[in-house]
């Protein structure tokens, strides 16, 4: 074959080899396509009636006979596929919703199952015969829409969940081409809506979408080990329900504590949130992390959540910001949209930043997992600080517009307080058979799952040798305007592991003793169990740490 460049007028030649099918063998090929329903205008919700005809990337294809696997492959980018079959065999082809891969520098496992029966999706075609020559065969994943509802089959969901985690996947391995991702199941179901009884995903009770990891309990009639995973709603309900499968910003945002959890390292204590809280400065991080991650992930600033079956959205723009939203290290959205603009290459006067990627998956994956501090803001910004000098600056600028002012990874020298002056500074060293260190469990930011700025209080401990010692938090008011706390816990740990915990029914008083601790910074967290309400007074307590010089 002769080749002739548009730039130039030489000849080349090009040798192409096709090889030959085996004896007794044809082809069958075709594209898989699933209905990707999209957005109206923002607040407007879904637009079901205009969905765009998308290709199935990567997935596994195979040939069956009965239960027999004849050929296997995975979909190419555009959803094509070729399968080598036996001719005059009756066979079917299965698209599964599954991105498997085993061999190679990278490696992946991503599968969309039903929570309630546990089962894979997949899509079938009818059953035909493969003849002497085989043929083409396209698949496509319908919506299910009717024209005012989910009637039919909604075959293109689990399709589309796995296409947002195929361009989560592109993301991660855009700066990290060999990275090896741990397996992660979607869990979807028609049937997943809120909470109906008990949180019980084995029936679709499941309050709403969320990311769990391994270790974790459900609230089933009888109670067992909830499979780790992304479970995403999924009950139209008459259109008074909420659907979770065309919402990538969601999808993608729990994609991103998945990312978190098995390749990064969080301290979230999880929890009820939103872009009005004031929240614990490691959840504040988790989910701004969360919703800049499904921004990098799609490329799109603009975060939306359908709600009320198909009709609305809620909405924000982490590039223009959301007004109503708190600034500092305790807001999701101020967090949001310090990692978009650090990623983002729309570089502009307020947003002088433009690291892309790379950067921020190299603290996520090194600084973040081995920081003494909590997971914050102030971790992250701090060690990206330090990998990129020729920025530091501009990163500090670009904090510093969201109300932050911090200077390492403990936060130091914060002045923004969220309303709350008693909330800093975020960390109290306490010193071994030191005085008693004064804390409170605030509620000024509401008490809501015990997350919120100032319901936990830190104290750092720097240990210098090798020792036994007895940690013990007392209540006791500190003035008029405070209660003693009724009820102290107390959490200690180390590079975010949890180290000991006091949590017994002892009235006013809580002690973790004799604890052997190796050299290290420790933090030590203590709040008050009882504290519940907002504006409720402090319950304050007394901390002391004694043991061996």
């Amino acid at each position: 074959m002769d080749c002739h460049g548009p730039g130039g007028n030489s000849t080349g030649s090009l040798r192409i080899e096709i090889e030959p099918l085996p004896p007794g063998m044809a082809l069958v090929s075709g594209r898989i396509t699933f209905d990707r329903v999209v957005f109206k205008s923002v607040g407007s919700g879904l637009d079901p009636a205009a969905a765009v005809v998308s290709p199935v990337r990567q997935a596994i294809v195979e040939a069956l006979a009965g239960n027999e696997i004849l050929a296997s492959t995975l979909s190419h980018l555009d959803g094509h596929y070729a399968l080598r079959v036996p001719v005059n065999r009756s066979i079917l082809v299965r698209v599964k919703a599954q991105m498997l891969r085993t061999a190679g520098a990278s490696s992946w496992n991503f599968a969309v199952r039903n929570n309630t029966n546990d089962r894979l999706y997949a899509l079938d075609s009818s059953t035909f015969d493969t003849g002497d020559s085989g043929g083409m065969l396209d698949l496509h994943a319908s919506s299910g829409w009717d024209g005012s509802s989910y009637t039919g089959v909604r075959a293109a969901a689990p399709f589309a969940i796995l296409d947002t985690a195929f361009q989560a996947k592109a993301l991660i391995l855009s700066a990290a081409p060999a990275a090896v991702l741990p397996a992660l199941n979607f869990y979807w179901s028609p049937d997943n809506r809120g909470i109906v009884g008990e949180f019980c995903p084995a029936t679709g009770s499941i309050g709403t979408s969320f990311y769990v990891g391994a270790g974790f309990r459900d609230g089933c009639a009888t109670p067992g080990e909830l499979p780790a995973g992304i479970y995403l709603l999924g009950a139209f309900d008459g259109g008074a329900g909420d659907t979770d499968e065309f919402d990538p910003h969601v999808i993608a945002h729990e994609f991103g504590h998945y990312y978190e959890d098995r390749l990064s390292r969080s301290d979230s204590i999880g929890g009820a949130h939103g872009p009005l809280d004031r929240l614990d400065l490691r959840v504040a991080f988790s989910e701004g992390w969360g919703n800049a991650f499904a921004g990098m992930a799609l490329n799109d600033p603009v975060y939306r959540d359908s709600h009320s079956g198909v009709t609305r959205d809620f909405y924000f723009d982490l590039e223009s910001g959301f007004a109503p939203a708190p600034q500092g290290w305790f807001s999701e959205m101020s967090v949001g949209e310090i990692l978009w603009d650090v990623f983002d290459d729309d570089a502009e006067l307020r947003d002088p930043v433009a690291l892309g990627f790379t950067p921020i998956h190299a603290v996520m994956t090194g600084a973040q997992v081995n920081t003494e501090a909590l997971t914050s803001i102030f971790s992250f910004a701090d060690a990206l600080r330090r990998a990129n000098p020729a920025s530091s600056t501009a990163i500090r600028d670009l904090l510093s517009t969201k109300g932050i002012s911090g200077t390492d990874a403990f936060g130091s020298n914060e002045t923004n307080a969220g309303g709350d002056v008693d909330v800093l500074p975020i960390y109290r060293d306490i010193t071994l058979d030191g005085p008693v260190t004064n804390l409170c469990s605030r509620a000024t930011a509401g008490s809501e799952d015990g997350n919120k700025l100032g319901n936990n209080r830190f104290l750092r401990f720097d240990n210098g040798a090798e020792r036994i010692v007895t940690i013990q938090a007392v209540g006791a008011a500190l003035d008029p305007s405070t209660v003693a706390a009724t009820d102290p816990v107390i959490y200690v740990y180390r590079r975010g592991a949890p180290v000991a915990m006091g949590l017994s029914d002892t009235v006013g008083a809580e002690t973790i003793a004799h604890l052997p601790l190796s050299v290290g910074t420790y933090i030590i967290e203590v709040h008050d169990w009882d504290l519940t309400g907002t504006n409720t007074p402090p319950r304050c307590m007394t901390v002391s740490i004694t043991g061996q010089s």
